[in-house]
């Protein structure tokens, strides 16, 4: 960077007048190059956006160009060796003028006396915003939303200073940093529990120019927060044929224990949230502990959410939460442990699976803490049942009988520490192990209030 430059080019003409007098030694004097702009200077440029792409070049006569000092103000200048350059032209208003100067440089050092100039008329255009397609949310949540968006600019991304939201109303706005696209709301950020949700956003410019408006959800809805309620969440990820059959034996087994319900199977999973992480992943963590219950182990349809466990339970579980996670396994022998439940206490799925479990069929408690469990009768029966394998800590709490067609105690539940466990896995569907009323009751006193510590 050179500062005073008016004076070096001064000094620099005086020298080259003075050596081209000397008539005796018969020396060419080196004569100073002569630099030019792509636009004629003073020409009529149209107003542009604040991104300006500028060209140059420089002649000498009597050698040649090795690069060129750049300047916006006269006063300060930058040296580069480059013949053009895109510039961010930062601007207060909705519009502006630059001028731009530019003096080359000869292989002597010797400078353009006369740098080339010309002003650069900039216009400022507002920028724009619009949420991530696939990010839409639910029609219901508990109090946490996330929304994800992306911004743009024609005088460039970098150009959004800000993004602006608010909720259920446009009279508020509170700012975020441009470089953020991703906001996650409780009801500490302003969401109105139990009560239909709007969320605004917009983007803003270093220039103060706003985006249009847009919103969550779309102009025709609204979204409902509920209130979570208790410490507990179930979550049904059971076919919609067996909620009956479901919800008969929750209201019957935690007939004294308060929970939320989160149905993620109806409507192809609409109450799913489509950002797992965070949304999904901060709506577990407000409850202390979450029951799963799922389908019996099909061969290819209405398994339970594996994937969404996956890429959400183990951050709850390791936020402190507990889990009690009851499902079927799909009827593949080529999946692993790693495949379907990388969060589970176990060390491997069995790759013996037993066709079906009937009815009256009693569970081997291998924990006798645990009460006794027997599958529900009438013709019930569970569909492909397969054992899990596990080593300390790890603890068995049910075995199945040895079965004619795996020839073994097949364990299909297990906690992952003999005191104070947090993560519960029982490889069949619990729903179906109802023959004990009483049993069932018990069962959740043992996991809820006595392991998990409910009060």
């Amino acid at each position: 960077m050179i500062r005073y430059f008016t004076s070096f080019c001064l000094t620099a003409l005086l020298f080259y007048l003075n050596s081209c007098s000397d008539p005796t030694s018969g020396k060419i004097e080196n004569l100073p190059p002569d630099t030019y702009l792509s636009l004629r200077p003073d020409s009529i440029i149209a107003p542009g956006t604040t991104l300006k792409t500028i060209r140059w070049w420089g002649d000498d006569p009597d050698g040649f160009i090795k690069g060129y000092y750049i300047s916006f103000d006269s006063l300060n200048w930058n040296y580069t060796t480059q013949n053009d350059s895109t510039f961010a032209l930062h601007i207060t208003g909705n519009d502006s003028t630059f001028r731009f100067y530019v003096a080359a440089i000869d292989e002597q050092d010797l400078i353009d006396p006369t740098p080339a100039t010309n002003l650069y008329p900039v216009e400022n255009s507002a920028p724009s915003v619009v949420f991530d397609a696939g990010t839409e949310i639910p029609d219901t949540t508990f109090p946490i939303a996330t929304f994800k968006w992306t911004g743009s600019d024609t005088d460039g991304v970098a150009n959004i200073k800000y993004y602006q939201w608010a909720i259920n109303d446009t009279n508020n706005f509170r700012r975020i940093p441009g470089s953020v696209n991703l906001l996650t709301l409780t009801k500490d950020s302003g969401l109105v529990t139990d009560a239909d949700n709007i969320f605004y956003l917009r983007a803003e410019d270093d220039a103060g120019a706003l985006s249009p408006v847009i919103r969550m959800p779309d102009t025709s809805r609204h979204w409902h927060v509920r209130n979570n309620t208790s410490k507990i969440l179930l979550i049904k990820d059971m076919p919609l044929s067996q909620f009956g059959i479901a919800n008969s034996y929750f209201e019957s087994a935690l007939d004294t224990i308060s929970y939320d319900v989160l149905d993620i199977k109806s409507n192809n999973g609409a109450l799913i949230p489509k950002i797992v992480n965070p949304m999904f992943t901060e709506t577990l963590k407000l409850f202390e502990i979450v029951i799963w219950s799922a389908n019996q182990g099909n061969a290819s349809t209405d398994n339970a959410n594996f994937e969404l466990g996956q890429n959400s339970l183990p951050f709850y579980l390791q936020s402190g939460g507990k889990l009690f996670f009851t499902t079927g396994l799909p009827n593949a022998e080529t999946q692993g442990q790693g495949t379907l439940i990388n969060w589970a206490p176990i060390d491997s799925i069995s790759s013996c699976t037993i066709g079906f479990v009937s009815g009256n069929v009693s569970l081997i408690n291998e924990d006798n803490s645990y009460p006794v469990l027997i599958t529900t009768p009438g013709g019930l029966f569970i569909q492909r049942v397969r054992g899990i394998k596990s080593t300390e800590p790890t603890r068995i709490i049910y075995r199945l009988p040895i079965s004619t067609v795996c020839q073994t105690n097949t364990v299909v539940a297990v906690k992952n520490s003999a005191s104070n466990p947090n993560n519960i896995l029982m490889t069949m569907p619990v729903y179906y192990i109802n023959a004990d009323v009483n049993a069932s009751k018990q069962l959740f006193d043992k996991i809820l209030i006595q392991e998990f510590g409910y009060r």
